[in-house]
């Protein structure tokens, strides 16, 4: 479904992806794990085309988006949904309007269709009761979960999350992780989530890739990484048993 094909990407004389591939399956939970600015951010927005690649392709539905116009992206945009570090609500409008942006966006929809999405989207996270709060009245765990209501509303085939559980405690960051392997399961969506958290990938993904300095040094699913002898995947490791 979706296919990295030796991308290079450059921002100055700096290389951040060194002749990256791998591909994702539909419906597939990818974890892409590395420490802080090895370019694994970088490589979702070369996904919605928010960054486009010096060199290499990448193909999404079988179709190569790398050097295709803005106008031919848009309908590529249309199925991915991004999840980024912080909830990025509007702080000036209510949960049921913020989960609802999208949707008067994006799509025709009567009132009552709206209603019965965002009620529906919002089941999903486990949040009833809050539409009509503000975002400074609800968690911050609370909010991160809007926001994937929000993402969600829209209904994309591509979920992707950019270090979701950054600034949450354990139990919350349990239970965001809970509700990725879920919602993927249920919406049958493919998901590729950005983070350094060896624990939470071990406990959700189906398989996993290591960046180290712009290249891929391991990947594998969750019991095949156990294995790895590459001193980042055994550092992480070590990590995510002391957790």
């Amino acid at each position: 479904m979706i296919k990295f094909e030796n991308i290079i990407k450059r921002f100055g004389d700096r290389t951040i992806l060194k002749g990256i591939s791998f591909e994702v399956a539909e419906g597939e939970i990818l974890f892409i794990l590395g420490t802080s600015g090895t370019g694994k951010s970088v490589l979702l927005k070369n996904i919605v085309g928010l960054l486009r690649p010096d060199e290499g392709k990448i193909w999404i539905d079988g179709e190569e988006v790398s050097r295709i116009s803005e106008d031919r992206y848009f309908p590529i945009r249309k199925k991915c949904g991004m999840v980024f570090q912080h909830p990025a609500l509007f702080d000036s409008l209510s949960v049921f309007e913020n989960v609802a942006f999208g949707l008067r966006r994006l799509e025709d929809l009567e009132e009552a269709e709206i209603k019965e999405r965002v009620t529906r989207c919002l089941g999903l996270v486990n949040l009833v009761g809050v539409e009509d709060k503000l975002p400074a009245e609800i968690s911050y765990g609370m909010q991160k979960r809007v926001s994937l209501a929000r993402t969600v509303a829209v209904g994309p085939r591509i979920l992707l999350f950019d270090e979701p559980t950054t600034g949450l405690d354990p139990v919350t960051t349990n239970a965001v992780n809970r509700l990725i392997f879920d919602l993927s399961r249920k919406l049958k969506t493919t998901s590729l989530v950005v983070s350094h958290d060896m624990h939470c990938a071990l406990e959700i993904a189906d398989r996993i890739i290591v960046l180290d300095q712009g290249n891929i040094v391991a990947q594998g699913t969750p019991a095949e990484l156990k294995k790895s002898s590459v001193p980042l995947v055994k550092d992480f490791l070590s990590e995510a048993l002391e957790a």
